[in-house]
């Protein structure tokens, strides 16, 4: 990877400029009330929710570490199921308040009716999303990065020219799509995956010779889930990951989701949950 900050200084830089704008927003508290002290139980208490005293979370099935521990986010192991208990609590709800629903990745920013208050999946806020959703601030951020086999012909890589003879999967509705055509400009073109568990597969069985993804999976398929080595990332200079939870377009429960975020950046919460978590997930050269 690069020189610069690691994924998660750079989320919590993003997450704390972000809730400086919330300052004056109908979530925060009195002026006299010192911002330590605010709570997002108070601010949200009369926020209607999908079902009456229970926060609806989405995110999809299968879900991979270091987002989710055993494929159960209900256990709240894992940095996004940790994310999602934590915002949780700050709007006032106990664990046992918490449902899950699940749904294919792409259906999660789709237009239309959400049967979730909240959804979390490693999905970037891009201005085509914000279109058909409402993203709250963001939570992390991170690059895209390139997984090969061990004996592949690309392993030993280290620029993106050499990947541009190299037939590249990705997964549907992710900003890989878009960054590998504008970095890598393949020769071939480029398989397009409904979820991480098919793109795998089609790397096992050399129908493709590599996957795009965000960082963090990559690490964890190829200490996991495949022989493989990672490359590297992508540069940032464009299309980086940043990830925002989700909510329906124009739901104002965004107002308390943003002064969750908020507090629980102040407080230093957020960076001991992405330290627990990420930190081992977010090493690897840049590739230019």
């Amino acid at each position: 990877m690069r020189s610069a900050p690691s994924p998660f200084r750079t989320a919590v830089v993003l997450a704390v400029s972000a809730a400086t704008a919330l300052v004056l927003s109908s979530c925060a508290q009195e002026e006299s009330t010192p911002a330590a002290t605010s709570t997002s139980a108070d601010a949200c208490a009369d926020i209607t929710t999908v079902t009456d005293g229970t926060l609806t979370v989405g995110t999809s099935d299968p879900a991979f570490p270091p987002y989710v521990i055993g494929n159960k986010p209900s256990n709240g192991k894992g940095f996004e199921s940790a994310v999602a208990y934590a915002v949780a609590e700050q709007m006032g709800f106990t664990a046992d308040q918490v449902k899950w629903t699940f749904a294919g990745f792409s259906q999660l920013f789709a237009p239309g009716q959400k049967d979730y208050d909240v959804a979390l999946n490693q999905i970037s806020i891009t201005p085509k999303r914000e279109k058909a959703v409402t993203f709250s601030d963001p939570y992390y951020e991170a690059a895209n990065a390139v997984l090969v086999l061990k004996d592949s012909q690309f392993a030993d890589a280290t620029s993106l020219a050499e990947l541009q003879d190299a037939k590249i999967g990705v997964q549907i509705g992710t900003t890989a799509l878009e960054q590998v055509g504008n970095q890598i400009a393949p020769t071939q073109e480029v398989a397009v995956f409904d979820d991480t568990t098919a793109s795998t597969q089609a790397l096992k069985n050399g129908s493709i010779d590599a996957i795009v993804t965000d960082l963090p999976t990559t690490l964890y398929l190829a200490a996991v889930e495949v022989p493989g080595v990672v490359i590297g990332q992508l540069p940032q200079d464009q299309a980086a990951d940043t990830w925002g939870l989700v909510l329906q377009k124009d739901n104002p429960l965004v107002q308390c989701v943003n002064q969750a975020v908020d507090t629980l950046t102040e407080s230093g919460d957020l960076l001991a949950i992405t330290n627990k978590w990420m930190t081992e997930y977010a090493q690897a050269p840049v590739l230019s």
